[in-house]
C-alpha cells in the first residue's frame, strides 16, 4: 500500500512529546507505561493537579498498576520518583530526553510534576496483577538481544541445568515486562528458588507475583523479604515441626498474614501452631491460618484472651451435653406397659429349693 499523507484543519491544544521518547523508548513499553507517561506530560503542560488515586481512577487501574509503571520509567531514567523519610511518593520529575547532561539530582529543582498528596506504598494491599501475554517469537528475539538479559538467561541455565525452553522465557520475560523486575532482581529470585530446592519455572513465576503483589522491586527489598528473618519466624516454623531450613515463599505469605495483617503476637500464633499440630499431626499452615482467623473474628488481641474463648466453647459445650442427655432419657415407670422385657408372665422362684435340687442331680 501506498504512504499516507497526514492533514490537520485546525490548532488544537497539543501535548509536546519527543520524538526520542516515541523512537527509543515507546516501543519496549507496554500499553499501561506508555498512556501514564503520556498522561503525566499532558497534566505538566497544562500544570494540573495530579496524583497516584488520580491517575488509577482515569485509566481504571489500581494504585500499584500506576507505581509499576512509574517505577518502569524511572528505571529506564525518563523520569525520577521523590520520596519522603517516610517513603512516600511526593513529586515525580520528567527529564527532558534530548539533553545531553545527566538528570538533575533531585534536590536541583523541584519535581516536573507535583503529587496532590503523599501516596503510601502499603505493601499489604490487594493488587489485581496483570495477566501473562503471549509472546510472538520476534517479541522473545528482542527479549533476548538485550546485554542484560542475554548475561540473565545464560546464568538462569546454569541454576537450573538445562536450555530454556520458549515458555520458561516467557516467563522470565513476564516478570521484566509485565511486573517491571530488573535482570538483577529476576537473577536473585532465580537463585533464591533454586536455593530452596525449587527450579520450576511455574514455582519462580508465582514467586514473582507473591513480591510484585508485596511491592517488591529491588534485591535489597527481596533480601529484606526472604533473607533477613526474625527470631519469632524460626520460633514459628519450629512450632509447626519445621526447623533447620527457611521459610519458602508460600508459608512466609500466611506467616506475614499472621503478624502483618491479623497484627498477633508471636506467642498467640505459636498457640494456633502448637494446637494445629496436635489436631492434624502435620505442619499444616492452612489449618493454624484457620484457627487464627476464627481468633481475629473474635478480637483476639492477648493470649488471655485465647483462654477466655475457651472457657466459653467449654462451657457452651458442657450445657449442650447436659441437654443432649437429658433428652434422651426416658421418665421411669412403675407399670410395665410398653417394655418388651415386661410384656411376658412374671414368674416366681424359690432360690433356696432350687439350689438344693442342683446339689442333689
Amino acid at each position: 500500500m501506498g504512504e499516507i499523507t497526514l492533514y490537520s484543519d485546525c490548532n488544537i491544544d497539543a501535548t509536546l512529546v519527543s520524538n526520542k521518547f516515541i523512537d527509543e523508548y515507546m516501543k519496549d513499553a507496554n500499553d499501561a507505561q506508555i498512556k501514564i507517561y503520556l498522561f503525566l506530560l499532558r497534566c505538566m503542560s497544562a500544570n494540573s493537579p495530579i496524583s497516584v488515586s488520580i491517575i488509577a481512577d482515569y485509566f481504571n487501574y489500581t494504585e500499584k498498576d500506576v507505581i509499576r509503571a512509574l517505577k518502569y520509567w524511572e528505571k529506564s531514567r525518563i523520569l525520577s520518583l521523590d520520596f519522603d523519610t517516610s517513603k512516600n511518593l511526593v513529586g515525580i520529575r520528567i527529564h527532558d530526553l534530548n539533553a545531553n547532561k545527566k538528570p538533575a539530582a533531585v534536590s536541583d529543582t523541584p519535581a516536573a510534576v507535583l503529587i496532590e498528596k503523599p501516596v503510601l506504598l502499603q505493601k499489604d494491599n490487594i493488587l489485581q496483577l496483570p495477566a501473562k501475554p503471549s509472546y510472538s517469537l520476534d517479541k522473545l528475539a528482542a527479549f533476548k538481544s538485550k546485554e542484560d538479559i542475554s548475561q540473565l538467561l545464560f546464568i538462569a541455565e546454569q541454576y537450573i541445568g538445562k536450555t530454556l525452553s520458549s515458555t520458561e522465557i516467557s516467563s522470565l520475560l513476564y516478570m521484566y515486562d509485565s511486573l517491571g523486575f530488573s535482570a538483577e532482581l529476576i537473577e536473585y529470585l532465580i537463585e533464591y528458588c533454586v536455593n530452596n530446592k525449587k527450579k520450576s519455572m511455574r514455582y519462580m513465576e508465582t514467586v514473582a507475583l507473591a513480591w510484585a503483589e508485596s511491592g517488591i522491586s529491588t534485591v535489597d527489598e527481596a533480601k529484606e523479604n526472604v533473607g533477613m528473618y526474625r527470631k519469632e519466624i524460626y520460633e514459628i516454623l519450629k512450632a509447626l515441626g519445621l526447623s533447620g531450613r527457611n521459610p519458602v515463599e508460600p508459608e512466609m505469605v500466611f506467616i506475614k498474614k499472621w503478624i502483618d495483617v491479623y497484627g498477633f503476637d508471636t506467642p498467640i500464633i505459636i498457640e494456633a501452631c502448637n494446637r494445629t499440630m496436635k489436631s492434624t499431626h502435620k505442619s499444616s499452615f492452612e489449618y493454624a491460618d484457620t484457627i487464627l482467623k476464627s481468633w481475629k473474628q473474635s478480637n483476639v488481641k492477648h493470649y488471655a484472651d485465647i483462654q477466655a474463648l475457651d472457657d466459653k466453647f467449654n462451657s457452651t459445650k458442657a450445657q449442650a451435653a447436659v441437654r443432649n442427655t437429658s433428652s434422651k432419657e426416658s421418665p421411669v415407670s412403675t407399670v410395665g406397659a410398653g417394655n418388651k422385657f415386661n410384656n411376658f408372665n412374671q414368674r416366681s422362684y424359690d432360690y433356696s429349693e432350687l439350689e438344693k435340687e442342683i446339689l442333689s442331680n
